[in-house]
């Protein structure tokens, strides 16, 4: 009986430490602009979506692409690496994921407060993507979803 107790403690050991290393896929793919976040008022809307279009294509070999048309119709692109990296437990928010992004190139589309190079996406547990990196100085935030 005690072989048994041990066979299964191990086995659901196995499949614990299993899921800890998978990455997480549901990024990869296509996501695009639903809805934009004005840090003055504190709401949350469509209205300017199709003004600031943006998407984000996640590939699986770690590259990204953003891109953004403006008012006029005029459209830009950059691109770079991401990172995923797993939410601390102590953190308590709905943030299922950060994604780390740097750009290569693409200086016009990038949003951001500081750093010159780099995004942070939060991948909610509701399933859409944030991009609030800007919020801190009163630049908008982007709520994105998967297509």
């Amino acid at each position: 009986m005690k072989n048994l107790f041990v066979w299964f403690g191990l086995f659901f050991l196995i499949l614990a430490c299993k899921n800890e290393s998978e990455p997480d896929l549901t990024v990869i793919g296509d996501w695009e602009l639903v809805e934009i976040y004005n840090p003055w008022t504190g709401e949350a809307g469509t209205k300017y979506v199709d003004r600031y279009f943006q998407t984000y294509k996640f590939m699986s070999n770690g590259t990204f692409t953003k891109t953004r048309k403006n008012e006029g119709g005029t459209i830009t692109t950059g691109s770079g690496t991401y990172e995923l990296e797993e939410v601390p437990l102590y953190i308590s928010s709905d943030a299922k994921l950060y994604i780390n992004l740097t750009f290569i190139g693409g200086d016009e589309v990038k949003n951001n407060c500081g750093e010159p190079n780099s995004e942070q996406l939060h991948l909610r547990n509701n399933g859409r993507l944030n991009n609030f990196s800007a919020t801190p100085c009163d630049g908008p935030g982007y709520t994105f979803e998967k297509k």
